[in-house]
């Protein structure tokens, strides 16, 4: 039986993936999946800190004493971006950094982190309107900036997990 060229097309497409051994992120037996109801976290007990636990909750599962323990430190600033004629300030970036490190709950007193690194973004915001409404998109958008970070932390420990025990 001849394949139509579309499928012949997908064959020879998939070929590199399966000669390089790739294999799902998310795919049964996956590395990533030993994480999941295993890992405590430790953030900042701020706005920013809570939200970011939030989702790592969302994505990890929620676990008060797990095999792991990822600590997480935050650090945000403020930065004007627009400033009008009447030198007013109308648009507000907010950078943000998180450090993090995840250890192995049998082996805290080593103080020797299993996977560690820093991911950076930032998210905005704009203070063109009424007081009320300036303070509501600044905290929408430190929200935005916690979720941000915490889903480039997801995606280091995914990476990461391929190396845990």
């Amino acid at each position: 039986m001849w394949l139509s060229r579309r499928q012949a097309l997908t064959v020879l497409a998939g070929l590199p993936l399966a000669a390089c051994g790739f294999t799902p992120v998310h795919g049964p037996g996956a590395a990533v999946t030993a994480l999941g109801g295993r890992v405590a976290y430790r953030a900042p007990d701020t706005p920013e800190g809570f939200r970011l636990r939030a989702r790592l909750e969302d994505r990890f599962g929620r676990v008060e004493r797990g095999d792991f323990l990822l600590r997480v430190e935050i650090e945000t600033e403020e930065v004007a971006l627009v400033i009008s004629s009447d030198q007013d300030i109308n648009r507000y970036n907010l950078p943000g950094r998180a450090t993090w490190a995840l250890y192995s709950a049998a082996n805290l007193a080593a103080e020797t982190p299993l996977a560690s690194g820093e991911v950076r973004t930032f998210a905005a915001y704009s203070a063109f309107g009424s007081t009320v409404a300036t303070q509501e998109a600044q905290d929408d958008a430190r929200d935005r900036l916690a979720v941000a970070l915490a889903d480039l932390i997801v995606t280091d420990l995914i990476f990461a997990a391929q190396d845990l025990p």
